[in-house]
């Protein structure tokens, strides 16, 4: 009798404060202090502390970070190549040195920039070298000289790799991933708050459940105390102590199991609602306040389309099934993209410079001439003619244009004197290509794939919330019966204790016997 009043009372989500025993054994790690929490309070405990939602979080930022480092392709590139070289040709020209090798000394300066951009693949690149060069060449009119260099140049895709390529599609994906992190962290919100509404419930029919054990130790309590006192007034036979006694511990056995319980489910509780061991909520007492109500069902039996619909709709299962069929899409686009001619059309600048020290001294060719041209001018100057020019006549002059630094260099570099223009279009093309080929076959499965675990998610999501309704409805049946169960239990309990404190009849370890008479029982 008093088992069932146990199992019904917590069905009635109605808890009442009852006596505890004498003793009640130690919670480890739990205080005195009453902590009371209503539902809505555990909830907004569990998404402001809940660690699984903080790691959950941590996952969301990684993948917004991980879409912001697929934009790297974005960044500009920017390289700076400064260098050295002494290099000595051997050759055995007759116009060579007579060590018969040609020493050359480069100091180099180069830089260079690269920029992508997310428009039509369109890439540019710029290149600005400078060289400094010195060699025993006696032939070369400049040393040393410097050579600066700048190419400005374009390439745009015309088919592969025009509305997307390998790096464009990555930033898609990460993108998209972005957004099922966010439905990962909602459907790991949705759990956390299930399983606290879950756990509070369950601590409150502990509780529940631990008045009604306290009660029923208090009675049986009582039980041994009259039993002694009918002993010591001679009502009742001596052997009926050992029976309350018996009683009595079997349900302080109870009691101390139900404490058992009770840690145990608090602790789950406090597993979804606190930031860490540290939370000073640990060492509290939990005391559930709210009484939820189950609602009547029957009027949304008439709605289970409706409600599909909605589930449907509002289940973030779905958005992840679109995220992937959005991704899928991307990889379809890729595929397609690899599987066409690669056209690029190209452009180009490019300006040169140059500058350097005017040699002074006679070339070796013109030096061999000496001779002949001082006898040719002096039968010029017999017959009234000019002399002839060393300088000028044999070996010749730079432009003046030509003679100076660093500076001059750059001034016939950005001159627009010395420049090319560059044009053109660079085909490659893979006959065979079948790695894109085996691409777009993936996709084409992957999408037949995600149709039919749509279809399948759909069938789910029907056969639950028919199952919930149906379960709903079962529950507030099971309510109704409890709550007739525990009225009746109650009102047998009372009539059991006005006979005994009547004398009519005796009870222990649940059992009553009535004899209709004040005297000890012979039956």
């Amino acid at each position: 009798m008093h088992r069932l009043f146990l199992i019904l009372l917590p069905g009635l989500l109605a808890f009442s404060q009852q006596p505890a025993p004498e003793f009640t054994p130690p919670r480890a790690g739990v205080g005195i202090t009453q902590t009371r929490l209503s539902l809505q309070e555990a909830v907004e405990r569990a998404l402001r502390n809940n660690l699984e939602i903080e790691v959950e979080r941590t996952v969301q930022a990684a993948a917004v970070e991980t879409a912001r480092g697929a934009q790297a392709y974005l960044d500009p590139s920017f390289r700076w190549l400064p260098s050295i070289e002494n290099r000595n040709t051997p050759t055995s020209s007759a116009f060579a040195p007579a060590s018969g090798k040609i020493t050359e000394n480069f100091f180099t300066q180069n830089f260079s920039f690269r920029q992508r951009t997310p428009y039509q693949g369109l890439t540019f690149q710029a290149d600005f070298d400078n060289v400094r060069q010195s060699t025993n060449n006696p032939f070369v009119t400049l040393n040393p000289f410097i050579t600066p260099r700048l190419v400005l140049s374009v390439s745009l895709p015309l088919l592969r790799n025009r509305e997307i390529d390998q790096e464009r599609a990555q930033l898609l994906v990460r993108r998209r991933q972005v957004e099922g992190s966010d439905v990962a962290f909602e459907l790991r919100v949705i759990d956390v708050i299930a399983r606290t509404e879950q756990a509070y419930y369950d601590l409150a029919a502990v509780r529940a459940d631990l008045d009604v054990v306290a009660e029923s130790v208090s009675l049986a309590r009582d039980q041994v105390e009259r039993t002694k006192r009918f002993i010591s007034s001679g009502t009742v036979a001596p052997v009926e102590l050992a029976g309350a006694e018996a009683e009595l511990e079997r349900r302080q056995d109870t009691y101390f199991a139900t404490i058992n319980n009770l840690n145990i489910v608090e602790n789950n509780l406090k597993l979804l609602i606190a930031g860490g061991s540290e939370d000073p909520i640990w060492n509290d007492i939990l005391v559930p306040t709210s009484a939820d109500r189950a609602k009547d069902p029957a009027e949304a039996q008439s709605l289970i389309p409706d409600l599909v619909k909605a589930a449907v709709s509002r289940r973030p299962e779905f958005r992840s099934l679109d995220i992937r069929r959005d991704i899928n899409e991307v990889e379809r686009s890729l595929a397609r993209n690899n599987s066409k001619i690669q056209v690029n059309l190209t452009g180009a600048y490019v300006s040169t410079g140059l500058a350097g020290t005017a040699v002074t001294t006679v070339n070796p060719f013109a030096e061999s001439q000496v001779a002949s041209l001082e006898r040719l001018n002096e039968l010029s100057r017999r017959a009234g003619l000019d002399p002839i020019n060393l300088g000028s006549s044999i070996g010749g002059g730079v432009p003046s244009s030509f003679v100076g630094g660093y500076g001059q260099s750059l001034a016939n570099l950005f001159g627009v004197k010395y420049s090319t223009f560059q044009g053109g279009v660079a085909f490659d093309w893979n006959w065979r290509n079948t790695a894109a080929t085996s691409a777009l076959a993936q996709t084409a499965i992957s999408e037949k794939r995600l149709g039919l675990e749509r279809r399948q998610l759909e069938q789910g999501v029907e056969a639950q919330v028919r199952n919930a309704m149906q379960s709903l409805s079962s529950a507030r049946q099971r309510i109704v019966a409890a709550e007739a169960s525990a009225r009746a239990a109650k009102e047998k309990l009372d009539s059991e204790v006005r006979l005994f404190q009547t004398g009519e009849s005796t009870n222990w370890a649940g059992s009553s016997r009535s004899c209709g008479r004040i005297a000890p029982c012979a039956c």
